[in-house]
């Protein structure tokens, strides 16, 4: 594959000079731009996307945490995210972590590296603790209510719907009500069992 070094040694221009000419950022000589494109075409001279990112500042990635892959509620919110993506014109790459700690703290690792703009966390294993620590290396949002205000978030107020829920099923004569949960131990659970105690109680 050939490469900016190459065809500064074969055109006998600086880096800078066919970096120029390239990109159409900065003064070169109609001359020197006619034959650098040439040669260029001549060797088919693909730039590479990752080192103009890099060069750019940014990437326009997004890491999109997915707890699980085939969720109706994870799904329904990555669809969303798509959405908005093709909109904004970023990129969304998705990370599956099965709620795997050492996963996530890869993830996070990588927006730390500039891998990633932004990271957005479905739902997460990892600790609040530990998003704060990752957060000045880039955005990172939570999809759900986090303990930590200083945390952003995107969330829906659960708990007024499971109210609702219950009182329904209360004023239906419902007393023997079956839960069914993915994870025993998550925010989810905790606030479902505890709404519910309110209103049974």
């Amino acid at each position: 594959m050939t490469s900016l070094t190459d065809l500064s040694k074969l055109s006998g221009y600086s880096k800078a000079t066919v970096s120029r000419a390239l990109s159409g950022n900065g003064y070169v000589s109609p001359e020197a731009r006619t034959i650098i494109q040439d040669l260029a075409n001549e060797l088919d001279y693909t730039p590479n996307a990752i080192a103009q990112e890099l060069a750019a500042g940014t990437t326009k990635n997004i890491g999109v945490v997915l707890s699980y892959v085939k969720h109706p509620f994870f799904s329904q919110i990555l669809e969303e995210i798509l959405d908005k993506s093709f909109e904004t014109g970023y990129k969304i790459v998705i990370l599956p972590s099965n709620y795997d700690q050492n996963l996530e703290l890869q993830y996070l690792e990588q927006l730390r590296k500039k891998a990633f703009e932004a990271l957005i966390f479905t739902s997460r294993k990892i600790s609040e603790e530990t998003v704060l620590k990752y957060q000045k290396y880039g955005p990172i949002i939570l999809c759900h209510k986090p303990k930590t205000k200083t945390i952003s978030a995107s969330y829906a107020e659960r708990e007024i719907g499971y109210r609702d829920a219950f009182k329904w099923l209360k004023k239906q004569n419902c007393t023997n009500i079956g839960f069914l949960f993915s994870r025993y131990k998550s925010p989810t659970t905790s606030v479902t069992l505890q709404t519910y105690s309110e209103i049974y109680k």
